[in-house]
């Protein structure tokens, strides 16, 4: 990640979760509202055939949602996944750069709608549409 990348604090939370460090995402910044991260597709993701495990994918696609939720966030608000659907379109081969883009659709008192998409060498391969739960935090 580029020094230059500005990243407040709850989306370092986010990155420093230990299953997100060993799956290697790497937060690029947003510009036009659009949080673009990435990763590389290595050998221990792979499934059985070879391929990143689809699985990689659903979990990688929750942190890049936040990542684009986050700066809307306030200081007493967390999100936490209310729905989650993903669509696999074409493998990812073990060995590629795997890019993501994460934004908020709709964003409502209690709910917000994102979208994020999954791109090798600039072709589609996989889809999300995330719905996220406002919740207040208790600071005792």
């Amino acid at each position: 990640m580029s020094s230059s990348v500005e990243i407040l604090p709850r989306q370092r939370a986010i990155l420093d979760i230990p299953l997100n460090r060993h799956l290697g995402i790497v937060y690029d910044g947003i510009s036009d509202g659009v949080a673009n991260s990435h990763f590389e597709a290595v050998p221990t993701l792979a499934a059985f055939d070879g391929q990143l495990h689809g699985g990689v994918l659903s979990v990688l696609f929750e942190a890049a949602a936040f990542l684009a939720l986050a700066p809307l966030l306030n200081d007493a608000q967390h999100a936490v996944t209310h729905d989650l659907h993903v669509s696999l379109m074409r493998p990812v081969p073990i060995g590629a750069r795997c890019d993501l883009s994460a934004r908020v659709v709709r964003s409502g008192r209690t709910l917000v709608f994102l979208e994020v998409s999954a791109q090798v060498d600039g072709k589609l391969v996989a889809s999300a549409r995330i719905t996220k739960s406002i919740v207040q935090i208790n600071h005792a």
